[in-house]
Protein backbone atom coordinates (compact mmCIF):
# COMPACT_ATOMS: atom_id res chain seq x y z
CA UNK A 1 0.00 0.00 0.00
CA UNK A 2 1.54 2.81 -1.09
CA UNK A 3 2.05 6.17 2.01
CA UNK A 4 -0.33 9.31 2.45
CA UNK A 5 2.51 11.74 1.00
CA UNK A 6 3.06 9.57 -2.00
CA UNK A 7 -1.12 9.58 -2.54
CA UNK A 8 -1.34 13.04 -1.99
CA UNK A 9 1.91 13.93 -4.78
CA UNK A 10 0.45 11.66 -7.01
CA UNK A 11 -2.99 12.72 -6.69
CA UNK A 12 -2.00 16.43 -6.72
CA UNK A 13 0.07 15.94 -10.07
CA UNK A 14 -2.33 13.86 -12.13
CA UNK A 15 -4.95 16.86 -10.79
CA UNK A 16 -2.59 19.70 -12.20
CA UNK A 17 -2.28 18.00 -14.90
CA UNK A 18 -5.55 17.16 -15.64
CA UNK A 19 -6.85 20.83 -14.56
CA UNK A 20 -3.69 22.51 -16.77
CA UNK A 21 -5.23 20.25 -20.01
CA UNK A 22 -9.11 21.55 -19.29
CA UNK A 23 -7.86 25.61 -18.79
CA UNK A 24 -5.92 24.76 -22.48
CA UNK A 25 -8.96 23.34 -23.95
CA UNK A 26 -11.09 26.01 -23.04
CA UNK A 27 -13.22 24.23 -20.53
CA UNK A 28 -12.40 26.11 -17.30
CA UNK A 29 -11.07 29.50 -16.39
CA UNK A 30 -7.64 29.71 -14.36
CA UNK A 31 -9.12 30.22 -11.04
CA UNK A 32 -11.69 27.30 -12.04
CA UNK A 33 -8.75 25.37 -12.73
CA UNK A 34 -7.09 25.60 -9.40
CA UNK A 35 -10.29 24.56 -7.51
CA UNK A 36 -10.33 20.99 -9.86
CA UNK A 37 -6.87 21.08 -8.70
CA UNK A 38 -7.73 21.05 -5.22
CA UNK A 39 -10.58 18.48 -5.64
CA UNK A 40 -8.99 16.32 -7.18
CA UNK A 41 -6.08 16.25 -5.19
CA UNK A 42 -8.30 15.66 -1.75
CA UNK A 43 -9.84 12.95 -3.51
CA UNK A 44 -7.01 11.45 -3.83
CA UNK A 45 -6.72 10.46 -0.08
CA UNK A 46 -10.72 9.93 0.32
CA UNK A 47 -10.60 5.77 0.14
CA UNK A 48 -8.71 5.92 3.29
CA UNK A 49 -11.47 7.16 5.42
CA UNK A 50 -12.06 3.88 6.17
CA UNK A 51 -8.45 3.68 7.91
CA UNK A 52 -9.12 4.39 11.85
CA UNK A 53 -7.18 7.13 12.69
CA UNK A 54 -5.04 7.94 9.43
CA UNK A 55 -4.47 11.42 8.41
CA UNK A 56 -7.48 11.53 5.35
CA UNK A 57 -10.11 10.02 7.83
CA UNK A 58 -8.91 13.15 11.12
CA UNK A 59 -9.46 15.64 7.94
CA UNK A 60 -12.22 14.49 6.73
CA UNK A 61 -14.22 14.08 9.50
CA UNK A 62 -12.88 18.01 11.13
CA UNK A 63 -14.13 19.04 7.69
CA UNK A 64 -16.98 17.81 8.61
CA UNK A 65 -17.46 19.12 12.08
CA UNK A 66 -16.84 22.43 11.33
CA UNK A 67 -19.21 22.19 8.41
CA UNK A 68 -21.97 20.96 10.65
CA UNK A 69 -21.19 23.87 13.02
CA UNK A 70 -21.16 26.73 10.40
CA UNK A 71 -24.41 25.29 9.35
CA UNK A 72 -26.12 25.26 12.31
CA UNK A 73 -24.92 29.21 13.12
CA UNK A 74 -26.16 30.34 9.67
CA UNK A 75 -29.35 28.38 10.10
CA UNK A 76 -30.93 29.55 14.04
CA UNK A 77 -29.01 32.90 13.72
CA UNK A 78 -31.19 35.10 15.20
CA UNK A 79 -33.54 32.72 16.24
CA UNK A 80 -31.65 32.11 19.58
CA UNK A 81 -29.27 33.94 22.37
CA UNK A 82 -25.76 33.96 21.07
CA UNK A 83 -24.51 31.87 23.88
CA UNK A 84 -26.96 29.31 23.16
CA UNK A 85 -26.28 28.93 19.58
CA UNK A 86 -22.46 28.87 19.56
CA UNK A 87 -23.35 25.80 22.51
CA UNK A 88 -25.51 24.03 19.80
CA UNK A 89 -22.63 24.52 17.21
CA UNK A 90 -20.19 23.21 19.52
CA UNK A 91 -22.46 20.18 20.42
CA UNK A 92 -22.56 19.81 16.80
CA UNK A 93 -19.52 19.40 15.58
CA UNK A 94 -18.55 17.82 18.69
CA UNK A 95 -21.32 14.86 17.84
CA UNK A 96 -19.15 14.18 14.56
CA UNK A 97 -16.12 14.49 15.37
CA UNK A 98 -17.00 11.78 18.30
CA UNK A 99 -19.79 9.97 18.23
CA UNK A 100 -20.31 9.79 14.13
CA UNK A 101 -16.95 8.93 13.84
CA UNK A 102 -17.00 6.22 16.31
CA UNK A 103 -19.87 4.50 14.76
CA UNK A 104 -18.53 4.95 11.66
CA UNK A 105 -14.59 3.50 12.32
CA UNK A 106 -16.90 0.53 13.82
CA UNK A 107 -18.70 -0.25 10.88
CA UNK A 108 -15.98 -0.68 8.61
CA UNK A 109 -12.71 -1.96 7.45
CA UNK A 110 -9.90 -0.87 6.02
CA UNK A 111 -9.59 -2.16 1.81
CA UNK A 112 -13.63 -3.15 2.33
CA UNK A 113 -16.66 -1.30 0.62
CA UNK A 114 -14.50 2.07 0.48
CA UNK A 115 -11.58 0.76 -1.66
CA UNK A 116 -13.81 -0.02 -4.75
CA UNK A 117 -14.85 1.90 -8.50
CA UNK A 118 -18.70 2.00 -7.04
CA UNK A 119 -17.29 3.80 -4.06
CA UNK A 120 -15.84 6.22 -6.46
CA UNK A 121 -18.11 6.56 -8.48
CA UNK A 122 -20.80 7.22 -5.91
CA UNK A 123 -18.22 9.87 -4.33
CA UNK A 124 -18.42 11.87 -7.82
CA UNK A 125 -21.84 11.77 -7.82
CA UNK A 126 -22.18 13.14 -4.36
CA UNK A 127 -19.75 15.54 -5.20
CA UNK A 128 -21.86 17.00 -8.27
CA UNK A 129 -24.86 16.94 -6.16
CA UNK A 130 -23.08 19.58 -3.55
CA UNK A 131 -21.85 21.77 -5.99
CA UNK A 132 -24.61 22.09 -8.38
CA UNK A 133 -27.63 22.21 -5.82
CA UNK A 134 -26.23 23.02 -2.83
CA UNK A 135 -23.53 25.89 -3.86
CA UNK A 136 -25.80 26.48 -7.24
CA UNK A 137 -22.13 25.86 -9.49
CA UNK A 138 -23.05 25.30 -13.52
CA UNK A 139 -24.17 22.03 -14.75
CA UNK A 140 -21.24 21.18 -16.86
CA UNK A 141 -18.54 22.56 -14.24
CA UNK A 142 -20.20 20.67 -11.41
CA UNK A 143 -19.53 17.45 -13.86
CA UNK A 144 -16.00 18.57 -13.91
CA UNK A 145 -15.36 18.65 -10.32
CA UNK A 146 -17.46 15.19 -10.26
CA UNK A 147 -14.89 13.76 -12.63
CA UNK A 148 -12.21 14.92 -10.43
CA UNK A 149 -13.03 13.56 -7.18
CA UNK A 150 -14.26 9.92 -9.03
CA UNK A 151 -10.67 10.26 -11.11
CA UNK A 152 -8.84 10.66 -7.99
CA UNK A 153 -10.32 8.55 -5.94
CA UNK A 154 -9.36 5.96 -8.62
CA UNK A 155 -6.30 6.92 -9.15
CA UNK A 156 -5.39 6.13 -5.17
CA UNK A 157 -6.75 2.56 -5.69
CA UNK A 158 -4.57 2.08 -8.73
CA UNK A 159 -1.45 3.24 -7.15
CA UNK A 160 -2.52 1.09 -4.31
CA UNK A 161 -2.79 -1.53 -6.68
CA UNK A 162 0.68 -0.99 -7.73
CA UNK A 163 2.20 -1.18 -4.56
CA UNK A 164 1.10 -4.69 -4.43
CA UNK A 165 3.56 -5.84 -6.94
CA UNK A 166 7.20 -6.87 -5.96
CA UNK A 167 8.62 -5.74 -9.87
CA UNK A 168 12.08 -6.14 -8.43
CA UNK A 169 11.32 -10.09 -7.26
CA UNK A 170 8.33 -10.61 -9.63
CA UNK A 171 5.92 -11.40 -7.11
CA UNK A 172 2.69 -10.35 -6.18
CA UNK A 173 1.66 -9.15 -2.53
CA UNK A 174 -0.87 -10.90 -0.39
CA UNK A 175 -2.90 -7.49 -0.78
CA UNK A 176 -3.05 -7.61 -4.54
CA UNK A 177 -6.84 -6.98 -5.62
CA UNK A 178 -8.04 -5.78 -2.65
CA UNK A 179 -7.98 -2.20 -3.24
CA UNK A 180 -9.48 -1.91 -6.89
CA UNK A 181 -12.53 -4.05 -6.89
CA UNK A 182 -15.59 -4.37 -8.59
CA UNK A 183 -17.81 -6.82 -6.25
CA UNK A 184 -16.84 -9.22 -3.45
CA UNK A 185 -18.89 -12.62 -2.08
CA UNK A 186 -18.34 -11.45 1.58
CA UNK A 187 -20.13 -8.03 1.25
CA UNK A 188 -22.47 -8.51 -1.95
CA UNK A 189 -25.40 -6.95 -0.36
CA UNK A 190 -23.74 -3.97 0.55
CA UNK A 191 -22.22 -4.11 -2.89
CA UNK A 192 -25.38 -4.56 -4.02
CA UNK A 193 -26.97 -1.19 -2.38
CA UNK A 194 -23.63 0.25 -3.89
CA UNK A 195 -24.16 -0.45 -6.84
CA UNK A 196 -28.12 0.49 -6.48
CA UNK A 197 -27.05 3.94 -5.28
CA UNK A 198 -24.91 4.43 -8.21
CA UNK A 199 -27.54 3.71 -10.87
CA UNK A 200 -30.23 5.52 -9.10
CA UNK A 201 -28.00 8.36 -9.25
CA UNK A 202 -27.29 8.15 -12.63
CA UNK A 203 -30.93 8.00 -13.48
CA UNK A 204 -31.88 11.46 -11.60
CA UNK A 205 -28.91 13.22 -12.25
CA UNK A 206 -29.09 15.97 -15.01
CA UNK A 207 -26.48 15.14 -17.98
CA UNK A 208 -23.89 17.49 -18.96
CA UNK A 209 -25.39 19.69 -21.93
CA UNK A 210 -22.12 18.38 -24.32
CA UNK A 211 -23.79 15.17 -23.79
CA UNK A 212 -27.09 16.64 -24.32
CA UNK A 213 -26.04 18.54 -27.15
CA UNK A 214 -25.10 15.10 -29.12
Amino acid sequence: MASFQTHITVAAAGSLTASVICMEAGLVDSSQALVLSVVGSLAGILPDIDSDHSIPTRLVFNILSFAVALSITLIFQGQMNLLYLLGLALMGALCIRYVVYAIFARITEHRGLFHSVPAALLFGFTAFSLAHYLLALPLDFAWLLAAFVAGGYILHLLLDEFYSVNFIGASIKESFGSALTFFSRSSWFSYLLLYAAVGLAVYLLPLPRVIVSI
